[in-house]
């Protein structure tokens, strides 16, 4: 349930018109910079957003929770919701900064490849992080100290990295729209010692 709200939230920023406006031109480095920053701004609004619900969700989990495992369990998503709201907010006063300054085509591409890689280590990552929940929960059927524990933060890591897995499988995808763009455009400027030349008919 949390996976799919996630899933949602997600969805939703990234639908929304850029705030600068939308792009009306194409072909262009400066464009398709410009399409690569909001994207991840929108994601990080949705993040930030996502952090933000399981903080407070958690926090009044933790207060109400009868049982310890579900304290646990709310626990840990709130440490989660401080995590990615955190996380959030510093990618969007990114977002909003490198939107603001100037780069040549050479940089703005470095960027959009360092984008997709970090995307695509963090799916890897949230693999592992499920798979970890998973395994607690496991080990809590033959922990006898406190099983409560290790159920609570289980189902909480599980869920946090399932979401997260959703997240960045769609960052990634977001932006791997663009690679035939780039690749074209990058294939017709040719780096020289002298500078750039760029050898593209816009339409």
């Amino acid at each position: 349930m949390k996976a799919s709200i996630f899933l949602f939230i997600i969805i939703f920023f990234l639908s929304l018109p850029a705030v600068r406006g939308q792009i009306s031109f194409s072909d262009t480095i400066r464009a398709y910079n410009k399409e690569r920053i909001v994207t991840n701004a929108k994601g990080m609004a949705a993040l930030t957003t996502w952090g933000f619900a399981n903080m407070v969700a958690g926090g009044t989990g933790f207060a109400v929770a009868s049982q310890d495992e579900w304290r646990y369990f709310h626990e840990m998503n709130a440490i989660w919701g401080a995590v990615n709201t955190g996380i959030g907010v510093a990618g969007y006063l990114r977002a909003c900064k490198e939107i603001r300054i100037k780069t040549d085509a050479e940089k703005a591409y470095k960027a959009y490849r360092r984008d997709k890689t970090i995307y695509l280590v963090n799916i890897g990552l949230d693999v592992v992080y499920a798979g970890i929940g998973a395994g607690l929960v496991q080990y809590a059927k033959g922990d006898t100290k406190n099983p409560d524990m290790y159920r609570g933060f289980g189902k909480s890591l599980a869920i946090q990295g399932a979401a997260l897995f959703i997240f960045d499988n769609i960052m990634f995808a977001a932006h791997n729209r663009s690679s035939g763009k780039w690749f074209t455009i990058m294939e017709e400027i040719r780096f020289t010692g002298n500078g750039i030349g760029f050898t593209h008919t816009f339409r």
